[in-house]
């Protein structure tokens, strides 16, 4: 789905992220690298492989889009407990495979954890936001004065049903002066958001990005 904010051109991407083709800048939000690595150490049986299916999907999305850099929204990691051997080593073989700049919006998730990110992990770090005129990254979702702000945190999804079927997707949510970015970790909850006058909705459907 593409669009035009500010006078800038942007792909809504199935693949749960944003693409800013002036400026060559792929953008995505809440990784949350390890989660279900910390409920198996919490006792509860998840599969394995999710952290690898998103690496590989964020991986195939560089190499198709040839972006000059990607910008992480913040909630890269989950927790403390997510920063094991596994977790480095995955996000080393990436951040390595790549080769371009990633720049780190700090979220929530992510704050406590700055003193002990691998110091081979060559991130560009930002504490509150990132501005690239005309547009404002942060993680939380809080609205500038003068910037159309992209942000994630919220993990939006809408939830489609009639009689008989219902069906949840992960969604964009556009309102005034302000983008809400899908979670792109596949093993991550979210909040329902439902269309309003001031606001519109992109829900992910498959292979498709889909005003609703």
């Amino acid at each position: 789905m593409k669009l035009s904010i500010c006078g800038q051109t942007c792909h809504l991407l199935p693949e749960k992220a944003l693409f800013w083709q002036e400026e060559q800048l792929l953008i995505l939000a809440d990784l949350h690298l390890g989660k279900a690595t910390c409920f198996r150490k919490h006792g509860l049986a998840i599969p394995e492989g999710e952290m690898q299916a998103d690496l590989q999907r964020l991986l195939q999305l560089i190499d198709t889009l040839q972006p000059k850099k990607c910008l992480i929204a913040g909630d890269l990691i989950h927790a403390h407990q997510a920063l094991c051997q596994e977790t480095v080593q995955l996000f080393s073989h990436f951040l390595q495979e790549i080769k371009i700049d990633v720049d780190l919006v700090l979220g929530n998730h992510d704050r406590g954890l700055l003193s002990r990110l691998p110091k081979e992990w060559k991130l560009n770090i930002h504490l509150q936001g990132y501005l690239i005129p005309p547009f404002y990254f942060s993680h939380y979702p809080l609205p500038q004065q003068k910037w159309f702000v992209w942000a994630g945190h919220l993990h939006p999804k809408v939830e489609i049903k009639n009689r008989h079927d219902r069906l949840v997707l992960r969604c964009f949510q556009l309102l005034p002066n302000m983008g809400i970015l899908p979670a792109f970790g596949t093993f991550v909850g979210g909040t329902f958001v439902k269309k309003k006058e001031d606001s519109q909705i992109f829900a992910i459907a498959g292979s498709n990005v889909i005003k609703i």
